[in-house]
């Protein structure tokens, strides 16, 4: 299942950004989360991931339950606009502005852990930031 949502999402990114491997997983991953791309998760996300919603207090545990996760969401993306994308070793953040269909925005920013600073780390662990 490629995603849940009727029409393609318009992204908007930052020039820079495909010139190091990284930083297109970190794109490429919070596509696939948002647009729930089960091939992207399992293909970047370590079968441990634990994702953190800081502001709503709620953990999710382990790459099965992420997708299980996704497939219940049903809120459909307008745009998704990149700000930075910042790497360094096994650790690395990304941050922008979600538009919904309905013109709610969220603003973002994503702090990854991956396995190590090799580029076949995988996405270990995410702090998300919602306001």
């Amino acid at each position: 299942m490629m995603d849940n949502h009727s029409k393609e999402m318009k992204l908007i990114i930052p020039k820079g950004c495909d010139n190091a491997p990284r930083k297109q997983i970190m794109i490429d991953f919070t596509i696939g989360v948002l647009t729930s791309q089960r091939s992207v998760i399992l293909d970047y996300g370590h079968e441990d991931i634990v994702c953190h919603d800081l502001k709503e207090q709620n953990e999710t545990a382990g790459r099965d339950s992420l997708l299980d996760d996704l497939d219940n969401e049903d809120d459909e993306i307008d745009t998704l606009e990149i700000y930075q994308v910042i790497t360094h070793g096994k650790f690395a953040s990304i941050n922008g502005v979600i538009t919904y269909s309905d013109g709610f925005k969220v603003d973002f920013c994503d702090v990854y852990t991956f396995t190590s600073a090799a580029k076949s780390g995988r996405v270990k662990e995410i702090k998300s930031y919602r306001i």
